[in-house]
């Protein structure tokens, strides 16, 4: 399944107030006076400092279940 076949499935499956707040966030990304790469350039090794890290907190048990995450971030947005 490709990535826009998933979005595609998972707004289907919203309910439609869930998938209005999507609607306005969305076109609130393509209406702000933000610069459109809101992502700062980092360096290689900013890059594998960050990396190693993440391995780190891994490895201490501090990393979160995809699914898990992925819930929490619809809940602070309201999706879910």
């Amino acid at each position: 399944m490709s990535t826009l076949d998933a979005t595609v499935s998972m707004l289907e499956a919203m309910p439609e107030d869930a998938r209005f707040k999507v609607f306005e966030y969305t076109q609130q990304l393509f209406t702000s006076r933000k610069p459109a790469n809101p992502f700062v350039p980092v360096s290689t090794k900013q890059v594998l400092s960050d990396l190693a890290e993440s391995r780190h907190q891994i490895d201490d048990g501090k990393g979160l279940d995809m699914a898990d995450a992925l819930n929490e971030l619809g809940k602070q947005h309201e999706f879910v």
